[in-house]
């Protein structure tokens, strides 16, 4: 996740770079050239927008494939411990059946 937040600040801040360097050496007028700075926020708005909601989603998906994975680590460790239960059940009735064998014998 680092690696797109360290894209959209690149973006975001070459963005900002640009439209720095089209108002140094803009040939236009005040009003033109305020109308333009409005023109160029509002698509960076834009685009930072789309940038953000794209990411979000992203994170989003990531975030249900964690809980997905972790559920089945969960799941997956609830039938290895029943698993385990069980074998050291049988291990306990055969230890118990060999321990009555040996009483036996020596009676």
């Amino acid at each position: 996740m680092r690696e797109e937040g360290k894209i959209l600040a690149a973006f975001l801040l070459g963005g900002v770079i640009g439209a720095a360097f089209a108002l140094l050496y803009a040939p236009k007028s005040g009003e033109e050239t305020r109308k333009e700075i409005k023109k160029k926020a509002k698509e960076l708005k834009k685009k930072t927008v789309r940038a953000a909601e794209e990411l979000y989603e992203e994170i989003e998906e990531f975030s249900e494939m964690l809980k997905e994975k972790v559920k089945d680590i969960k799941e997956r460790g609830e039938d290895a411990k029943k698993e385990i239960l069980n074998q050291i059940e049988k291990l306990t009735k055969v230890i118990d059946e060999k321990k009555k064998k040996l009483l036996e014998k020596l009676d």
